[in-house]
Parts: structure tokens; C-alpha cells; sequence
């Protein structure tokens, strides 16, 4: 059998394999719930996306996009395996919230926003078989709104993700570019929403930051144990560690049971850190899943985080500073000890239930001035199908103490008074 006779014979069998899981799967309504994308390895992923329904075999698109890999094959080695994926979200809401502010002061807002749990976006991600166990991978996503078809992320094209790396099943996975944050991604593993979207229910990402540039991540399993590294460049002259990020994350399961532990410090342009850290636990019994963590932040005074898109240190990160108050220039650490319980509870294949509350105890907002910030959300999730569910959220948000016209608060202010409500209902579709 000559070699291209091995390449029109593998690539019909191929189809063979496609067309029969295509058939077999698609009158089965067989699926299941999580409380996030996450994926159900012990693992911290690259993606940590929202709280929807795992379908239990690829779709119709990534069969498609399977078989026309396979066509690909035809020009490639006989037994290479390569494959891309284009995926997304598409999400949008109706929200009204109390006291928002305006030049004239509060007001309530009725407005069209982006999802409560989920950020639109679509992406692709490929994978290259090079062989004893090592592939290459990349991923470009990028977000989006759909109220206004603007780019979100600072306006950045790929702003959540833009990478490429190695994976071996033996010695782990190394990528580069920029990505979320390890210890982003760790806090998503034990959020009953992975973090979430709406201000309210996502606040908490901003005191150790959300995505990073020019980022080199590794992470590997042993055993149980699953275990992520960064370094993020500061691509600064004369500085290597001038607008630097590093951390680490180790992540136990067992069962049901998960529980771990994150570190990480940045330096600013001018020397000041952040030092911060998390632990996290959940656990999963019958249709119900509790989610806890608590995250320590300390920040320096004078630490800065440079404007978006500026190229300076820190920048694109979504990280707070501490140089500046709402009396002045900072001249304290400043330290935040939050806290979120949380859970999600399947009342029916259909219906999913999540109630969290999150709360950080703050000193030094200003010199000798602490503040408090808290917030509590639910929502209620029905799905449509497969892809499709339509989402009720509601949410409380109060300030107290110097928190009330903090400059640096990451849930923000309400013009001065102390307290927010507010609902939204939207849908939501994936591809």
C-alpha cells in the first residue's frame, strides 16, 4: 500500500468514526450541569469561563470542524493529528441598578449590558499531535459586546487570551503570551460562577488582577495534584523586574472534594509591591456544590498600576493601585482580607440555583481610615437547550466606613451613598 493509498484509506475510516458518533448522538438529550466551564479535570484552565451545562459529546459545529481537520490530513502526514476550533458566547442583558453615579449625582439606571456570569467572545484554539505524547496549542480569543460591537478587554483584539506553547502528557504544559492571571484562574475553581461578569458578583478579581502580559505559564498534574507557575515580563528597559508578576498555585482533589493554595507578588514601575495570596475549598454532594475561598492582598503605598494599553508596567491587568485617596496621597499599606461563600443547586436538568456572598474587610483606604465592601447575588439559570439558557440575577452591594468614596474600590462607589440594588435578566448562547 503506497503512501498516498494509506491517506485516502485513513481519512474514510475517519469519516466513518465521525459520521457514526454524529448519528449516535444526535437524539440523545443526555447532558449534564456544573457550576462552571471549567473543565472536570483538577485542574486550573487556561479559560475560566461561566457557569453552564457540560454537553456530554462535541456538537455538530466540532464535528464538522473535525472532519474538515481530517480533509487536511490528505496534505499532511498519514497519521498526524491536527485539529482548530472556532468557539464563542454570545450574551447580553437588561439591568437596572440603583444609585449609580452621574454628574448631577445618583440615579438609577435601566441599560442594556453584557452578561451577569459570562463576557461575550469567540476564539481559536488548535491543537498540533507532534508526537510521544507532545502537541502544540495555541489560542487567540477575543470579547466583545454585543450591545455596541465594541472590543472589550481595554479594546485589545485578543484581549482575554493570545498564546501559544507545548503540552506533553509526561512533563506539563508551557505557554506564552498574554493570559488570565494563575491566580485568576485558581479563585475560579472554587467561585460558585468562575468569577463572574456584572460588578457586583466579579469585584473580587480586581485585587490580584485578571489578565497579564507577555506571560509564561506551566502547569502539570501529579497525581492529584495539579500545580500552575507565572512569570509575567515587564518588558520594561533597564528593569527586569520593573512591572513583573509572579505566582504559583497547587490544587488538591479528591472526590468531590477540592481544596488549594495561590501566592503572588507584582512590582510597579516605581518598586512598590503587591504581595497577595488565596485559599480555596469546595465541595460537591447529590445535586448541590458549596465554593469558599479567602484572599489576602497587601499593596504598598504609592503602588501603581499604569494605564491601559499604555505599554507601562502593570497595564491591562485590572489590578487597584494604593497612591492615591480620597484625602490625598496614599502614605499607608493598604490590606484586603476577602471573603466568598457560595454554591450552586440543580433543582431540575433544567434549572440551576446560585446564591454567593462576598465580603472585604479593608484597612488603610486612606491613612488610618478603614473601610468595609460586600456584596450578595442569585441567580437563576433555565436552559433552552443544549447551548441556550435565558438567566434571572439579583444583587445587593453596600459600602461602610472610608470605602464609601474610595477611589481604589474594586466594586466602585455609588455617589456617595452606601448601598446598590440591582436585577437583570438576558440570554445566552454558545457555539
Amino acid at each position: 500500500m503506497n503512501e498516498f493509498t494509506m491517506k485516502l484509506f485513513y481519512l474514510v475510516v475517519q469519516f466513518k468514526i465521525l459520521d457514526f458518533l454524529k448519528q449516535k448522538y444526535k437524539q440523545s438529550n443526555c447532558y449534564c450541569y456544573a457550576s462552571s466551564d471549567l473543565e472536570p479535570a483538577c485542574a486550573i484552565t487556561s479559560t475560566p469561563h461561566r457557569p453552564v451545562f457540560i454537553q456530554g459529546i462535541q456538537d455538530d459545529m466540532k464535528i464538522q470542524t473535525a472532519a474538515l481537520a481530517g480533509l487536511m490530513l490528505v496534505t499532511q502526514g498519514a497519521f498526524a493529528q491536527s485539529s482548530v476550533t472556532l468557539y464563542g458566547i454570545a450574551d447580553v442583558a437588561l439591568r437596572f441598578a440603583t444609585n449609580q453615579p452621574t454628574s448631577a449625582g445618583p440615579a438609577n439606571r435601566l441599560f442594556m449590558t453584557d452578561g451577569a456570569t459570562t463576557f461575550s467572545r469567540w476564539g481559536l484554539k488548535g491543537r498540533e499531535d507532534l508526537g510521544g505524547g507532545t502537541s502544540a496549542i495555541f489560542d487567540l480569543e477575543s470579547g466583545y459586546s454585543l450591545t455596541n460591537g465594541q472590543s472589550g478587554q481595554q479594546g485589545q483584539l485578543f484581549g482575554p487570551m493570545s498564546y501559544v506553547g507545548l503540552s506533553s502528557t509526561t512533563y506539563g504544559t508551557l505557554t506564552l503570551g498574554r493570559q488570565y492571571g494563575t491566580a485568576h484562574k485558581f479563585n475560579a475553581n472554587f467561585d460558585p460562577i468562575s468569577n463572574g461578569n456584572v460588578t457586583p458578583d466579579d469585584w473580587e478579581g480586581k485585587l490580584l488582577g485578571v489578565w497579564f502580559d507577555n506571560s509564561a505559564e506551566y502547569s502539570n498534574n501529579f497525581g492529584p495534584v495539579y500545580v500552575e507557575s507565572q512569570y509575567s515580563f515587564g518588558n520594561q528597559s533597564g528593569s527586569v523586574s520593573s512591572g513583573s508578576t509572579i505566582a504559583a498555585a497547587a490544587i488538591y482533589s479528591e472526590g468531590t472534594f477540592r481544596g488549594g493554595i495561590v501566592g503572588q507578588t507584582s512590582k510597579d514601575g516605581f518598586g512598590h509591591r503587591l504581595y497577595g495570596g488565596s485559599v480555596g475549598l469546595t465541595y460537591a454532594f447529590g445535586p448541590a456544590r458549596l465554593d469558599s475561598y479567602y484572599i489576602y492582598a497587601r499593596r504598598d503605598a504609592g503602588f501603581t498600576v499604569s494605564a491601559n494599553n499604555s505599554g507601562l508596567p502593570l497595564a491591562n491587568t485590572v489590578l487597584i493601585g494604593n497612591a492615591t485617596t480620597a484625602t490625598g496621597a496614599q502614605t499607608a499599606v493598604r490590606t484586603d482580607h476577602l471573603a466568598l461563600l457560595g454554591g450552586t443547586y440543580t433543582v431540575t436538568p433544567n434549572v440551576l440555583l446560585t446564591l454567593a456572598g462576598i465580603y472585604d474587610w479593608t484597612t488603610n483606604v486612606a491613612p488610618g481610615q478603614n473601610g468595609r465592601t460586600g456584596s450578595v447575588y442569585g441567580i437563576a439559570d433555565y436552559l433552552l437547550s443544549k447551548r441556550t439558557d435565558v438567566y434571572l440575577e439579583a444583587d445587593y452591594s453596600h459600602l461602610s466606613g472610608a470605602a464609601v468614596t474610595d477611589p481604589n474600590s474594586p466594586i466602585g462607589t455609588f455617589a456617595g451613598k452606601s448601598a446598590s440594588i440591582g436585577t437583570m435578566v438576558g440570554v445566552r448562547t454558545r457555539f
